[in-house]
């Protein structure tokens, strides 16, 4: 329908959700759920985009639609007659990032209307003092297309690639009823979905969180009460351990083994952790009590205990690997510092005379099986005891996997299915809620632009620590063991450095190998541990199913494999079809595109599954002449065609082709231990 069809008078008779006593920022809400959503057209010509076609989506029955940004702010402008002062009207948009850009151009936001988590990307923002735009991306972290099948709703989103984005399109143009049903599928999906969501949680618009790991931290937190508060917070991490936390932390360990990249491979199997993160929550031990400074001498015995968790910087002198063989080269570039005469391999270094890194415990085990060094140099050492996360944490995590597990296999579409995603996703988001940074700064939005507030770091630590129910360094140490966990598989695929060209690939928590590997023994080890911990649930045939043993992907043969590096290889299966994982580019696409695997090479491009790319344009106020009509631009982001082209470093390439010389020299460190601010 039009604005003029609509019925504004029917806001009054809404049941409106009260204010939570107490809660800081609750507000009264109307109790319906409304979405909105625009279509653009870009002008390649100028490089801008301007919308031509908004809608707005009422409840389950009414759809309204403009072809205007003034149609819409009149819309806006009677509702807020009838509803400011008394409630505010809760609108979602799928990537609220984008429409804000328009918006923006628009609407003169205030520092206290726009809530974003980075620069250019907005969680909730604010209108007329009774409208709240918030982000169902965040809330559901996946694509529309995906959230509408998720939850099977009645208009799911249509094939855009009927849809035709190149066409161009304007407020005057018309639109055939397919483009319509098209535009309006978006809203009317997006509002079904998000009723569907909210019944099978038991929330309203004042309970629902507003991003996905919001619904675990919301179980967490409930169950951290439990937890003597306290103790939590003396285990907190102050500044000064928190600067050694953030140095140390690293994610999963991406590698891709330079002896074997570049080539083609043959008959590749890859296996994989089951709930790697998760598994390594409930089986490992992790720092419970606050970090104490310690004396750099006492590293050696400290270590030995194995009771405490060590964070500390070292430096260390004549590092290189012990077998020039070994393709699992584990520390990275970029988390090291101050490196001299290094020799590096995608990334990771090969050997350096001297450089400096951030570590814990786990990390220096993992690095003592790859490495050897002349001298180490301890520069700041903190330890602190060992201990299991607490029991109602770890019980938060089975609960999750014994129903994800006992769903498995159920059908899709039914309330069972809701019920099995819904727990997958939450046991994925445990981890993730531990590494949320404490001290990440405040995004404001000042005079259009998004700008960091700045604040002292101390400031930022003890804000968090007086609401926070877990600690950091959980997060930092569940990567850590999980990397250990990792490099484990990879001493089983190469019994132990004997066949070390069976390691082809690793990333976060699989491997892909050849040759005869037998995970039998590691995974009865495993199996021993998750019983001990509960760690272990049994699916609707009565089969129990252990967290943190290696399961195989079970990829058939013949089959061939090559690597480029990091995130960057392909596979080619018995029956000849491609399937590629590189960062940006369309899996099922670039199959297609790259033809055979032997294209897969430096220079390749990938065009139509090139992705795309965004363009923001900030501080835009024009009028240009199109088809007779004055059309008037301002704040927009363009979307445009990218393409991606295969390619290494020069220096990466030089390792591959083995013309780099590796030698090692002695180096002067005298002065060298002071660590730079």
């Amino acid at each position: 329908m039009l604005t003029e069809d609509f019925n504004f008078d029917q806001l009054a008779d809404l049941q409106i959700i009260p204010k939570v006593p107490r809660k800081k920022g609750s507000k009264p809400y109307l109790d319906i759920v409304t979405a909105f959503d625009i279509e653009t057209t870009r002008l390649p010509e100028i490089e801008q985009s301007v919308m031509y076609i908004w809608q707005f989506q009422y409840g389950l029955d009414q759809t309204v639609t403009g072809r205007t940004w003034e149609d819409f702010f009149q819309f806006l402008d009677h509702i807020v007659e009838r509803i400011r002062g008394v409630a505010w009207l809760v609108v979602y948009v799928h990537n609220l990032s984008y429409e804000f850009q328009f918006l923006k151009g628009l609407y003169d936001f205030q520092a206290d209307e726009v809530f974003a988590t980075e620069s250019r990307k907005v969680l909730k923002c604010t209108m007329f003092d009774c409208i709240e735009f918030r982000c169902s991306y965040y809330l559901t972290n996946m694509p529309l297309a995906k959230f509408l099948l998720k939850y099977n709703v009645e208009n799911k989103k249509l094939s855009g690639l009927e849809f035709d984005y190149s066409k161009r399109r304007f407020p005057w143009s018309p639109l055939t009823a397919r483009e319509m049903e098209y535009c309006i599928n978006d809203v009317k999906g997006l509002v079904q979905a998000l009723y569907k969501q909210m019944a099978s949680d038991k929330d309203n618009l004042q309970t629902i969180p507003l991003t996905a790991t919001g619904y675990v931290r919301r179980d967490v937190k409930q169950a951290m009460k439990g937890f003597n508060h306290t103790q939590l917070q003396e285990m907190l991490p102050d500044a000064d351990v928190y600067r050694l936390l953030r140095e140390a932390f690293r994610g999963g360990d991406t590698i891709a083994n330079r002896w074997n990249a570049d080539d083609i491979i043959e008959n590749v199997q890859s296996v994989d952790i089951t709930s790697s993160y998760p598994s390594s929550m409930l089986m490992c031990k992790y720092p419970m009590e606050r970090f104490y400074r310690e004396d750099p001498d006492d590293f050696k015995k400290l270590y030995k205990m194995k009771s405490k968790a060590l964070l500390f910087r070292i430096a260390f002198i004549g590092l290189r690997l012990k077998d020039q063989a070994e393709g699992h080269t584990y520390l990275s570039r970029d988390k090291c510092r101050r490196i001299e005469e290094g020799t590096f391999s995608n990334g990771r270094i090969i050997r350096a005379s001297y450089l400096e890194t951030t570590i814990t415990d786990i990390d220096y085990e993992i690095i003592a099986r790859r490495y050897k060094w002349d001298r180490q140099v301890i520069i700041d050492l903190y330890s602190s005891r060992y201990k299991m996360l607490p029991a109602m944490l770890r019980s938060v995590v089975i609960q999750y996997y014994k129903v994800k597990t006992e769903l498995k296999g159920v059908e899709e579409g039914t309330d069972d299915y809701l019920f099995y995603m819904k727990n997958k996703e939450k046991l994925n988001s445990t981890y993730g809620m531990t590494v949320e940074d404490p001290a990440k700064d405040t995004i404001e939005f000042i005079d259009g632009d998004f700008v960091p507030k700045d604040e002292p770091l101390e400031k930022l630590i003890a804000r968090h620590n007086r609401s926070a129910f877990l600690s950091y360094a959980w997060g930092v140490w569940v990567t850590a063991w999980s990397r250990k966990r990792l490099a484990d598989g990879i001493d089983v695929v190469t019994h132990n450095g004997k066949e070390p060209m069976n390691f082809i690939y690793s990333d976060t928590d699989s491997i892909k190998y050849t040759g005869d590997v037998d995970f039998t023994d590691y995974n009865r080890q495993m199996e021993e541990q998750a019983t001990r911990w509960k760690a272990y649930a049994a699916d609707r045939e009565g089969v129990v199913h252990f967290m943190g043993v290696y399961e195989s992907e079970h990829y058939d043969l013949p089959n061939r494999f090559k690597t480029l590096g990091a995130k960057k290889y392909v596979l080619e299966d018995k029956d000849k079809r491609l399937h590629i994982t590189i960062a940006g580019v369309n899996k099922k696409e670039g199959g297609k595109e790259l033809e055979k695997i032997e294209n897969f090479k430096e220079g390749f491009v990938f065009r139509k599954a090139g992705g795309t790319e965004s363009v923001f344009n900030d501080h835009v106020d024009m009028v240009i002449q199109e088809d007779g009509h004055d059309l008037r631009i301002t704040d927009n982001v363009v979307i445009r065609d990218s393409s991606y082209t295969l390619g290494i470093t020069a220096e990466y390439r030089a390792i591959l082709d083995g013309v780099m010389e590796i030698k090692y020299s002695d180096h002067d460190i005298e002065g060298l231990f002071k660590v730079k601010d």
